[in-house]
């Protein structure tokens, strides 16, 4: 894990007002040019990715901002992906409506297979990241949603704002094209950490990291949680995302 995780929120707010901004190429980015403000600021404590949504971005996406706001799911789902093991980037929050993410000089995905061509990420951690998906709800987990750390064979789950609602019905990009490729992985069985740390969150630990304030959303994310306790495999992942919620 990069940087020092004792950094707060104020921390942050400092480092950026003292930065340097940076020129973001936001033409790669779709999902983040929805955003009012997105800026990238050089720090001492490397590049810092200020997110800050608007009210039309909640009207566009039906989120009632009362019942957690874009940026605060995107905080939650944070916490959550760090408690399952993910990797995923660090992420404050600096007020309701404003992120800030440690950035990942990584390609999105969109860019890699742009220039790189075919992707191959190990089979566990599509895994992981799927299972991750289904149980928070994203609805929005496109190309450019997600880095590409082909170094590692990993995906890098980013901009996951659109979450804890009602499942959608939508697929992550990622493993749409996984199970495009017919991989004998897909039935693999895997006994991984983030199930048996799913089991930690059935028992109410999850409320702690995902505050809702709604009960209809929280009980469809536990009931999301219940479901995929049984997920051992790649397959399993992918009936669950094409069974009615």
């Amino acid at each position: 894990s990069m940087g020092s995780p004792l950094l707060t929120p104020v921390d942050i707010k400092r480092l950026i007002a003292g930065g340097c901004p940076l020129p973001l190429a936001t033409k790669n980015y779709p999902s983040r040019g929805q955003s009012a403000v997105q800026e990238l600021y050089q720090t001492p404590e490397g590049k810092l990715f200020l997110k800050r949504v608007s009210p039309r971005n909640h009207k566009e996406c039906q989120i009632d901002p009362k019942q957690g706001s874009l940026a605060e799911r995107e905080y939650w789902a944070f916490c959550l992906a760090r408690s399952l093991g993910l990797r995923v980037p660090e992420l404050w929050l600096i007020d309701d409506h404003a992120t800030v993410q440690r950035w990942l000089d990584l390609p999105d995905a969109r860019t890699y297979k742009t220039f790189y061509g075919k992707t191959d990420f190990k089979t566990e951690n599509v895994f992981e990241c799927a299972l991750f998906d289904w149980i928070t709800g994203q609805a929005d987990r496109h190309d450019a949603n997600y880095l590409c750390d082909y170094v590692n064979g990993e995906i890098v789950l980013i901009d996951s704002s659109h979450c804890f609602m009602e499942y959608s019905g939508s697929m992550p990009d990622y493993l749409s094209y996984y199970e495009a490729g017919g991989r004998r992985e897909l039935q693999k069985r895997f006994k991984v950490p983030v199930s048996e740390r799913m089991t930690d969150l059935v028992g109410g630990g999850v409320s702690k990291l995902v505050p809702l304030r709604s009960a209809v959303q929280t009980e469809a994310l536990v009931n999301r949680i219940h479901r995929a306790l049984n997920c051992t495999s790649i397959q399993d992942v992918t009936q669950l995302y094409r069974r009615k919620p």
